[in-house]
């Protein structure tokens, strides 16, 4: 009973990073209706920055979790100003294709500056692990599972708030529904989607924080994370905030279980087939968002 616990733990901590992960490819997807496959590259230059700061340059570590984010948000914004939005005169389908781009240039950009192929981050918490009686057991709980795990769910609440009831929300909300009325009404396209991708691009910056710990830094950070966050956000329902909450933390959970209890081997291939599984029975996801008609 104890071991099932603790796995579980470890899954829900692994499940909140992808969480965070996912509530930023959505936040740029309900707002642009651009699925950004750049994600993964931005939430490892989010672990390399941290790396940099916390082991080369030795700052203290809340400054990742501040400086981070706020860096990897400017160069997401950035990279939509610069590359993306000359691709918009053409279509949304070259715009994606160019995310795709965008990651893998991201990815070997990385390569070719480190030699190491994985760099190893600290923990922010290395104390003693907390110790709860479960009947006869033991079940252990360290405190970098309890940070990670609440941290990162507590910034994605967040960022599900800011988007529902903050004018920035608003803003991202309106141009998503009817781009041209929201220009009549006075939002700037240029400006919403410059907001969104900063937003989207942070929560990867941050995500990359949470993950360089347990995960390290190397290329392959890129892509595992930007496909479990894909999963995570279609089983909860692409355009569900919330439902990137919990389908980040379903998919974490059945990844440890199933390391722990089938293969490590096969983890991901069960990942992928809970994503068959729950596309065959809800194909808009377990939460999709609600569809409002106007009359």
């Amino acid at each position: 009973m104890a071991e099932l616990l603790m796995t579980i733990v470890g899954g829900i901590k692994i499940g909140a990073i992808y969480a965070l992960a996912a509530i930023g490819l959505v936040v740029i997807h309900k707002a642009t209706k651009t699925v950004n496959f750049a994600h993964g590259g931005l939430v490892m230059l989010g672990a390399f920055a941290t790396y940099e700061m916390v082991v080369v340059f030795e700052w203290p570590y809340w400054m990742a979790y501040i400086a981070v984010p706020v860096l990897i948000g400017a160069l997401g914004a950035l990279l939509e100003f610069v590359v993306l939005k000359p691709l918009r005169r053409a279509d949304l389908f070259t715009v994606i294709i160019g995310t795709i781009f965008l990651g893998t240039a991201l990815s070997e950009a990385y390569r070719l500056a480190e030699n190491s192929e994985l760099l190893a981050v600290p923990a922010l918490f290395t104390g003693p692990p907390l110790l709860i009686d479960v009947g006869s057991d033991v079940v252990i709980f360290t405190r970098e599972q309890i940070w990670v795990t609440l941290g990162a769910l507590a910034v994605g609440t967040a960022g599900v708030a800011i988007f529902r009831y903050s004018s920035l929300g608003r803003s991202m909300r309106a141009m998503a529904s009817n781009s041209r009325g929201a220009q009549l009404c006075g939002y700037s396209v240029e400006g919403v989607y410059g907001i969104a991708w900063f937003l989207g691009s942070a929560l990867a910056g941050l995500a990359g924080v949470f993950a360089a710990p347990s995960k390290g830094v190397s290329p392959d950070l890129a892509v595992s994370i930007v496909a479990s966050a894909f999963v995570a956000a279609v089983i909860g329902g692409f355009d569900s905030l919330g439902g990137a909450i919990v389908g980040g933390l379903l998919l974490g959970c059945v990844e440890t279980l199933s390391a722990a209890y089938v293969s490590s081997s096969l983890s991901m291939a069960i990942s992928y087939f809970l994503l068959f599984c729950v596309l065959l029975v809800r194909p808009e996801g377990l939460f999709p968002e609600a569809k409002r008609r106007h009359v």
